[in-house]
């Protein structure tokens, strides 16, 4: 990427963080977010067509830390396969409610959720969790594997995540008592 488009992606990102923070994403519109980044729209289109991708570049490095240090401490710990569950399902759980309107906005829109579903990072975020599953349930076929991993993070998404704690009125941990009650076998 040219140093010059480097820059405006900076902008764009830094813009709609400010404008996100400071309204609901819902309020806040392409052209705001041009006009605090200091470009043009077309400019902003030229890197984000459409807001729910604008929202998963906002996300992506968040979740991808997330993937890379439970990545290590899966491999690294010595606590048993219930205690990696929870451990792992509660930073996610965190990640969630860190970005709860980002990701719900992602999820929403057409473009976003398509790339997300489709990407390198969902993947990354499946085989994690494939990996929780395959250590919980080790008789467990890696189809069988991977289909719980999908459905986890199915269940979480964030239409049904918001459900849980805003309507439901679920904390993080009860969330974490359920998921770990579905799926650890003890």
């Amino acid at each position: 990427m040219r140093k010059d488009a480097q820059i405006n992606q900076q902008k764009i990102l830094t813009a709609a963080r400010q404008l996100f923070a400071a309204r609901s994403i819902e309020t806040v519109s392409m052209k705001d977010i041009a006009t605090a980044a200091g470009i043009g729209p077309g400019t902003l289109y030229r890197h984000y067509a459409h807001k729910s991708t604008l929202c998963l570049a906002l996300v992506t490095d968040r979740v991808a830390t997330f993937i890379k240090t439970n990545q290590v401490y899966l491999t690294t710990t010595s606590v048993g396969a219930a205690a990696r569950f929870d451990h792992v399902i509660g930073e996610y759980l965190a990640i969630r409610e860190h970005n709860m309107a980002l990701l719900m906005n992602v999820e929403a829109g057409e473009p976003g959720r398509r790339q997300f579903y489709q990407s390198e990072l969902y993947q990354q975020l499946c085989d994690l969790l494939t990996q929780l599953v395959r250590d919980l349930k080790p008789t467990l076929s890696k189809p069988a594997c991977e289909f719980q991993a999908d459905m986890l993070i199915a269940m979480l998404k964030g239409t049904s995540y918001a459900f849980q704690r805003q309507w439901r009125g679920r904390s993080q941990s009860e969330l974490l008592a359920q998921l770990h009650a579905l799926m650890v076998t003890e």
